[in-house]
């Protein structure tokens, strides 16, 4: 058997659960991203019957100056159930272009609503600027952390439960998609008009999104760490190739050397597919100073419109 065989390819795609999600280099050599057939096989991992009923509800309804929030809730990746919030602007008629929120790990859909927080600017920003917007909490986080036996998301690192780990961002990949799905049973929403914004790992599941799902037509990702395991399905270096026609914007810290090099960032950006990128380094670590909500706005609004 070839060793490109689809069959081969899936079973070191299997493999790669057992290496460490810590494994990081600092060399860009080692950001290889799959060949198009490897991709092929990486891509099912994201997959999911559609067939399987929404059972979409909603939960409350908050009004406030300039936007209606609702508490909403699908069934998700797993069967589960998948609470979020749809906020819509009030000050424009719809339908809506729509922006999907993904949080970080350990934070949660209340996070994009947190006072004084640059999560909160970035959401009223979208939502004064006629824009509704989607976010969800991710398994293991907010509402769903009771499904985590540990004390939080962030202990399935470390206590090296990594295969877990991945196995999250790609349900709650999943989850996303599946709150695609519900919004084309809105009629306040055009689904023609959706992008993303994802911080940390709601940055890597913005390039796994971007990759696998048309429907997404703009992305920011923002600090998004960079794990360079050979074949590992959530490896943002190995969809970043395969992002096409999807205007793409990288939000990084110079700083943030936990998570990826300045040089890994670089190559990274190289990577995307889309003709239409942007990389934007903020002197700062994870963290990102104030403005970069200014710079995701200001993308979405240049490019969903």
């Amino acid at each position: 058997m070839p060793k490109n065989h689809p069959f081969f390819l899936c079973l070191l795609l299997l493999c790669s659960v057992s290496i460490s999600l810590r494994a990081q280099s600092d060399s860009v050599s080692d950001m290889q991203p799959v060949e198009s057939e490897a991709f092929e096989v990486m891509q099912q991992f994201f997959d999911y019957d559609q067939t399987v009923p929404l059972e979409a509800d909603v939960i409350g309804r908050l009004e406030k100056p300039g936007y209606i929030r609702e508490r909403i809730s699908f069934r998700g990746a797993l069967g589960s159930k998948v609470p979020g919030y749809l906020a819509l602007p009030t000050n424009k008629m719809g339908p809506y272009p729509v922006v999907l929120l993904l949080h970080g790990v350990t934070s949660s859909k209340e996070s994009w609503w947190e006072e004084n927080s640059t999560m909160r600017k970035l959401t009223i920003q979208l939502l004064e600027s006629g824009y509704a917007a989607l976010s969800l909490d991710t398994e293991y986080h907010g509402e769903r952390s009771s499904n985590n036996e540990l004390d939080s998301p962030i202990a399935l690192l470390e206590n090296e439960r990594f295969v877990q780990y991945r196995d999250m961002i790609m349900r709650s990949t999943i989850d996303y998609r599946r709150g695609m799905d519900y919004l084309t049973t809105r009629t306040e929403i055009d689904t023609t008009r959706i992008g993303m914004i994802g911080y940390s790992m709601g940055g890597m599941m913005t390039f796994m999104l971007s990759a696998v799902d048309s429907r997404i037509k703009t992305s920011v990702a923002c600090v998004s760490p960079i794990v360079t395991v050979p074949y590992l399905p959530t490896g943002v270096h190995h969809h970043a190739p395969y992002i096409h026609e999807v205007p793409f914007l990288m939000l990084m810290g110079k700083n943030d050397g936990q998570n990826y090099t300045e040089a890994q960032a670089r190559q990274l950006h190289d990577l995307i597919g889309s003709d239409t990128k942007e990389l934007i380094f903020f002197d700062s670590g994870h963290m990102l100073p104030a403005e970069w909500t200014d710079r995701a706005v200001y993308w979405i609004g240049k490019h969903l419109n």
